[in-house]
């Protein structure tokens, strides 16, 4: 069911408080997709399969509602309704292979999320629902934690409306296996590696190596009372 144009002004006008994203659990309002185009999951599934929050692979096919008009063999079309589910084949997951798939090749299936707003002074809620991934040819140092790429392409040049931190080149430098597979897309700031820490990160990192210099001593002793 589509929201009247009353609806659609109410929900746009809602005020983006700290959180919304959370509440709304990031879903775009419109995704592209095609066979072959590498995309990345931007929720967590399944996280004991690895289909988690920057999980990357490759959609492989897309099973359309049974209610959408046929479409031409390599159109460009704005589906009319969503997908009943979205193929993606996973780079690594731990999912066994399902019946008539490839190993590796997951459903994705669309999650809803759901939002109040007031018309002509009535509360209504919303259903709103959306495929959980992206285009991955490009992400943040934020998307890639945790990852190991076979080839990286990094950008660590100062934005244009903030700046990047020591951890943030970190995360980007060290998507790599080694120095032969990444490379800088563009020249950066030397002043950007020369920056200091936060104090207050510092200071944490030395209460944890006086908790891990305790611990150990104290493991020590406990094996020489037994």
């Amino acid at each position: 069911m589509f929201l009247t144009l009353e609806e659609q002004y109410a929900l746009a006008s809602l005020p983006k408080m700290k959180g919304r994203r959370r509440r709304d659990k990031g879903l775009p309002e419109l995704i592209h997709i095609a066979i072959g185009m590498n995309v990345m999951v931007t929720n967590n599934l399944q996280t004991d399969l690895d289909i988690t929050n920057g999980a990357r692979g490759v959609i492989t096919d897309v099973i359309l509602n049974p209610d959408e008009p046929p479409l031409d063999d390599g159109s460009v079309v704005t589906l009319k309704y969503l997908p009943e589910c979205i193929l993606v084949k996973l780079s690594r997951t731990r999912a066994a292979a399902l019946p008539d798939l490839e190993e590796g090749v997951i459903p994705i299936s669309r999650i809803s999320t759901k939002t109040q707003i007031r018309v002509r002074g009535k509360t209504r809620t919303v259903t709103r629902a959306q495929f959980p991934i992206t285009g991955a040819y490009a992400f943040t140092d934020y998307r890639a934690q945790g990852q190991t790429i076979p080839y990286v392409v990094v950008d660590i040049a100062t934005p244009p409306t903030s700046g990047l931190s020591l951890f943030n080149l970190y995360v980007a430098l060290s998507r790599s296996s080694g120095r032969n597979t990444i490379r800088l897309l563009r020249d950066f700031d030397d002043e950007t590696f020369l920056q200091a820490h936060v104090p207050e990160l510092l200071e944490e990192d030395e209460r944890l190596g006086e908790f891990d210099t305790s611990t150990k001593g104290w493991w020590a002793k406990m094996l020489t009372q037994t």
